[in-house]
């Protein structure tokens, strides 16, 4: 008798432990698939939202959670640094493009970044309707947002201090476009 003979006749012997055991490898097989495919496209989300950005400056504290909250949004800010300091830093000749973000207030759990429109360069955002906003307190809205949140151009929202939904004690913000 053969070797891939006595193995049918094991298998057959015992069905409800092979079967097992085919379903075991099968699992095992597509956790690690799956890993890999989430893995690779996480590492490549994280480069495209990093492509652009060359340094980042912020105030003191954790280097991570600097990055994490100024480059991916993921994490909470560790503060503004003062405008004359980045002004020095936007009229030093080295630098091809500074960009000012402020974070910490929010929009029903939607973070609000302040910002200019050099932001929209650097992510290379273009506008889905309407124009930039020309006045202070006058916002962007994305266009996932805008449609989750079923806002119009023209509405009024209010924003709360911190990441907390469903405050509302900030000063009334004008919506004059969106984008995407």
């Amino acid at each position: 008798m053969t070797i891939v003979g006595i193995s049918i006749k094991a298998l057959k012997a015992k069905k409800l432990s092979s079967f097992l055991s085919v379903l075991l490898v099968a699992f095992g097989m597509a956790i690690i698939t799956t890993l890999i495919l989430v893995s690779h496209q996480l590492t490549q989300k994280l480069e495209r939202n990093a492509a652009y950005v060359d340094a980042v400056v912020g105030t003191k504290g954790s280097p991570l959670q600097l990055i994490l909250s100024s480059v991916y949004f993921i994490d909470f800010p560790t503060g503004n640094i003062p405008l004359q300091d980045f002004e020095e830093i936007q009229k030093n000749r080295m630098v091809k493009l500074a960009v000012p973000i402020a974070l910490g207030d929010s929009y029903e759990g939607y973070r609000i970044v302040g910002t200019e429109p050099s932001f929209l360069q650097l992510h290379q955002l273009k506008l889905a309707s309407g124009k930039l906003w020309e006045k202070n307190f006058e916002v962007v809205i994305g266009a996932d947002v805008a449609k989750a949140k079923n806002i119009k151009l023209g509405a009024l929202i209010y924003g709360s201090h911190g990441l907390t939904s469903g405050q509302r004690f900030m000063r009334n913000t004008l919506i004059k476009w969106w984008g995407s």
